[in-house]
């Protein structure tokens, strides 16, 4: 018995040191999803990342369409920095409270405003929690746009300066 488990230890540690592991997060065109929204007539005005700094990866995308049932549509976007850190963004028609409590944390303190100039709103409501995650929320019609994340504030800055609602090209 102490044979076979020797020789199947020596196999995983071989095959372990002869392959590749991948060392990138596997990552997802978004603006591809934008487009096929904005193409499809969606009653959801996309909000969404012009581009993504060197090192920044889109790791999901999801748009619901609005259902016969009254819900209206969402989108969300998750994105990792180069640091390993994440960003999401949320558009949904949903009371800000419930969206902090869901993206942020149930126990999540309201820290004022604060004035961004952003292609999509300037004056962000903003959020944290005692874990040092951030949210900055902000209202488009009857929608809520919320990004948040343990990025640092710098990061989402960032982030939250490239957003755009610009159509992009038929694909």
């Amino acid at each position: 018995m102490v044979v076979l488990v020797i020789a199947v230890v020596a196999f995983w540690a071989l095959n372990n040191a002869t392959h590749d592991t991948p060392t990138t997060d596997e990552s997802v065109d978004y603006q591809h999803s934008v487009a096929e929204i904005q193409q499809a007539g969606a009653p959801l005005q996309v909000v969404y990342p012009r581009t993504l700094p060197k090192g920044w990866t889109a790791t999901s995308a999801d748009y619901t369409p609005q259902s016969g049932l009254g819900t209206r549509p969402t989108w969300s976007l998750g994105v990792l920095t180069s640091h390993h850190s994440f960003v999401g963004l949320r558009l949904e028609s949903a009371p800000l409270t419930s969206l902090v409590s869901t993206y942020i944390d149930k126990d999540a303190s309201s820290d004022g405003q604060v004035t961004l100039k952003t292609p999509v709103g300037s004056t962000w409501s903003t959020y944290s929690d005692a874990g040092g995650d951030h949210g900055y929320a902000e209202e488009i019609g009857d929608y809520v746009l919320l990004v948040y994340g343990s990025a640092d504030k710098a990061d989402m800055t960032s982030f939250m300066t490239s957003l755009t609602t610009d159509p992009l090209p038929r694909s």
